[in-house]
């Protein structure tokens, strides 16, 4: 009997650790926008807007690029341009200087960026929700 519990014991622990690893790495697990400034100047008073859409499947599942996407732009409050993805995830407006929001339509998310030069915005969309 006493085997038998010593057992269970280790069982609970391992089952213990596990969950903790688990909880550890789902911790970094979610949706994130981020803007780089890249810098430069405008050509015929346009700057260089790059949007990418990446999909993360968590820790396991890998970050793939989503084409396809349509992307929506608009300008102090009013639509303005849209695009889709290319393959790399990538949507690429030449847009001159002010203040944008751009539209995810496909996650229904949307994110102000100040373009006063090139500029990179880059969504990573957490996949399994937590």
């Amino acid at each position: 009997m006493a085997m038998n519990k010593n057992i269970y014991l280790v069982l609970a622990l391992i089952v213990i650790i596990l969950t903790a690893l688990g909880v550890y790495a789902l911790s970094s697990y979610k949706t994130t926008i981020t803007i780089k400034n890249l810098g430069g100047t405008a050509i015929d008073g346009k700057y260089e807007l790059i949007v990418k859409i990446y999909v993360n499947y968590g820790p396991f599942g890998g970050t793939q690029p989503l084409s396809s996407a349509d992307v929506w732009l608009y300008l102090n409050g009013k639509f303005y341009n849209q695009t889709l993805t290319n393959n790399q995830g990538e949507a690429i407006f030449y847009i001159p200087a002010g203040n944008y929001t751009i539209l995810f339509t496909v996650f229904h998310i949307t994110k102000t960026v100040t373009v006063d030069s090139n500029t990179e915005v880059i969504l990573s969309y957490a996949y399994l929700k937590t």
